[in-house]
């Protein structure tokens, strides 16, 4: 482990089109202690001759699977070939501003080693540039138990948005290869949670592209998904299992309220009603909602 090392860790699969903007803003950032690991996860296009055309700079890697193995073992392939103290997790299609890693290890170094991660705000872009979302991403809590029950109510985090120190990850585990459904980071930010503080800077440092033929994903299946996995920790991690009827409380209010946004009205109702009847936390979500419009007004 070198340190200072930022390890940058982004899987490419078939990521031609977008490589240009992820790896120069790598290279624009302040900070330039980074290595950049690529790994081509069996691509079809000219992703490889793409990567190579900016391998002059020696920071720059390219690793290749033998077969398509999906993001989680593609990423836990980068990490394990990372020489650096800190590990950043960047998809292919996103970009960081150029302050983002500078403020994060500033941020590391005045933290002690019970802090696992740091992590930021982000915008959210549609591929033509205009913004759909200045998303500011929820506070952690003080503590490593108060901060646990949080994350399992919540995700707080957005990958593009976080560093960490590469012992948590030799501590607790990369990513979970059986995760095929989109929440292999929430399952690795939870196993961080158990044993580490998280720390947050208030700024948006990152941008996240939606394709817009894939923004319409299958939301329900998610929620359904994220509340069996928090579940699960529940119990892996022996907490009151009363948790479990706030976390299906939160999910199904908030599943409610895009619902009602996509003129679901129906189906918007039916899953606020729910909320409101399994947990107090139901009316919490609408409390939430309520005061959020009359700062609108």
């Amino acid at each position: 482990m070198i340190k200072g090392l930022v390890s940058v860790i982004t899987p490419v699969y078939n990521g031609a089109e977008f490589l240009d903007r992820s790896i120069k803003s790598v290279l624009a950032q302040n900070y330039t202690n980074w290595e950049l690991i690529l790994i081509d996860d069996k691509s079809k296009d000219n992703s490889i001759q793409k990567i190579q055309s900016y391998a002059v700079d020696d920071r720059i890697k390219l690793l290749k699977n033998e077969s398509n193995s999906g993001i989680s073992a593609t990423r836990n392939k980068g990490i394990e070939e990372a020489e650096g103290e800190y590990i950043a997790l960047l998809d292919q299609d996103d970009e960081w501003f150029p302050e983002k890693l500078e403020r994060q290890v500033e941020q590391f170094k005045k933290l002690d080693q019970s802090y696992g991660l740091v992590y930021s705000n982000l915008e959210v872009r549609f591929e033509n540039g205009s913004v759909v979302d200045q998303k500011k991403e929820i506070a952690p809590a003080p503590d490593i138990q108060k901060n646990l029950e949080l994350m399992l109510l919540t995700n707080l985090i957005s990958s593009p948005t976080v560093l960490i120190r590469k012992t948590v990850l030799d501590d607790v585990g990369t990513f979970d290869p059986a995760i095929l459904w989109g929440g292999d980071d929430y399952d690795l930010w939870i196993r961080i949670a158990q044993s580490y503080k998280f720390s947050y800077i208030d700024k948006v440092l990152c941008i996240r592209y939606e394709h817009q033929k894939n923004y319409s994903a299958d939301k329900k299946r998610m929620m359904f998904k994220t509340i069996e996995l928090a579940e699960k920790y529940v119990h892996e991690f022996g907490l009151d299992p009363e948790i479990n009827k706030r976390i299906k409380a939160k999910h199904f209010y908030r599943f409610g309220i895009e619902s009602l946004k996509k003129r679901s009205i129906l189906s918007g109702l039916i899953y606020i009603c729910k909320s409101l009847s399994i947990s107090k936390q139901g009316f919490i979500e609408l409390g939430k909602t309520i005061r959020n419009r009359f700062r609108l007004l």
